[in-house]
């Protein structure tokens, strides 16, 4: 994609007749810029295309000649790279997949609506983190605020302790009845799992539990028996379950990343720490970044902040060296933790 559009940017800008520069200084930026668009090092942005494809005398159509695919893949790339997202390029992606839900088949209409989801929830998220700050701000000025306390916990996801808000009966609802159509698809019934454990509903997750046994062998079993031993109140039952999972599926590493999040739910740190490392050294490449993340998170509770900047660097290079993620939101996210894992070393004490 980004070579077609470099060599279709110069030879417009050619037959123009202009240099590198001359475009440039029409668009008011540099010719490094230009450079980097025609030797496809970047494309131009969108707030730069409709000048842009004026002075060559195209449409922006024309001057990208996007296939579908090539849209789909753009906004794709925006909504997982870009940490906030322009009104122009949020209305151009929302506008595009509303537009393709109305041609195409039921799977480019499902890629189109999850799409539009995860559109979507990128706005809600950019709006939880100015929220959050804005909570914060007015606790700096009145710490004593409820609704300021309250409007801190919304952004932030946090915990209510009221049954009636936290409680997850519409999903369960919702996903009993996603199974029950869908019975051959396992990952429905572990979402089911999830939210009956979170609400306690111990004798329906076993039932559920035994259904996924038959059509997906392996580690979830004796995880989830242990998750559901624990919510009971059999600590010593669930940790010889958990054991049992690793000695039973001893080269899978979800198996022992799954032991280590057990393991760090009751705050069994250095436990958690060596099951996650040891998930993470079973993965082929390109690994994931998990399990560095949550050790990362546990060296951060117990106050180990250069360990925890240190597993963080380790992320940064694992995107580079599997991933070819060298920048975007998710890089960025990492480098603004380790600043302010810094920043919190050079408080004094």
């Amino acid at each position: 994609m980004n070579i077609e559009i470099g060599k279709r940017i110069k030879a417009l800008r050619l037959q123009k007749g202009m240099t590198q520069e001359a475009l440039a200084a029409r668009l008011n930026m540099s010719s490094q810029a230009v450079s980097k668009w025609e030797n496809n090092v970047t494309l131009p942005d969108i707030q730069v295309l409709p000048e842009l494809s004026v002075l060559l005398g195209v449409t922006i159509d024309e001057l990208f000649a996007l296939t579908d695919d090539t849209h789909l893949e753009r906004i794709a790339n925006m909504i997982s790279n870009e940490l906030f997202i322009s009104a122009d390029d949020f209305s151009y992606a929302e506008n595009f997949l509303k537009g393709k839900l109305s041609d195409g088949n039921e799977a480019s209409k499902a890629h189109c609506l999850t799409l539009l989801a995860r559109l979507h929830i990128h706005r809600s998220e950019e709006h939880r983190k100015l929220a959050s700050h804005y909570a914060k701000e007015a606790l700096i000025l009145d710490p004593t605020c409820k609704n300021s306390h309250n409007a801190l916990r919304d952004a932030e996801n946090g915990v209510i302790f009221d049954w009636n808000y936290s409680n997850h009966h519409k999903l369960i609802e919702y996903y009993t009845s996603f199974v029950e159509q869908h019975p051959g698809y396992w990952r429905a019934y572990v979402w089911l799992l999830n939210y009956l454990l979170a609400d306690g509903r111990c004798t329906e997750a076993r039932g559920i539990l035994e259904s996924l046994k038959f059509i997906r062998p392996g580690y979830l079993y004796p995880l989830y028996n242990g998750l559901i031993c624990k919510e009971e109140g059999a600590m010593t039952e669930a940790l010889v379950l958990w054991e049992q999972m690793t000695d039973q599926y001893p080269d899978d590493w979800m198996a022992w990343s799954a032991r280590g999040d057990c393991m760090a739910k009751v705050s069994r740190y250095d436990e958690a720490i060596e099951y996650y490392a040891r998930g993470h050294e079973l993965q082929s490449s390109p690994r994931y970044t998990d399990s560095l993340e949550a050790i990362s998170h546990i060296y951060r509770i117990q106050g180990k902040y250069r360990d925890s900047i240190r597993k963080m660097q380790e992320i940064i290079a694992l995107l580079e060296l599997d991933w070819s993620t060298t920048e975007g939101k998710t890089v960025d996210y990492y480098y603004g933790e380790i600043e302010r894992l810094q920043g919190l070393m050079d408080e004094p004490a």
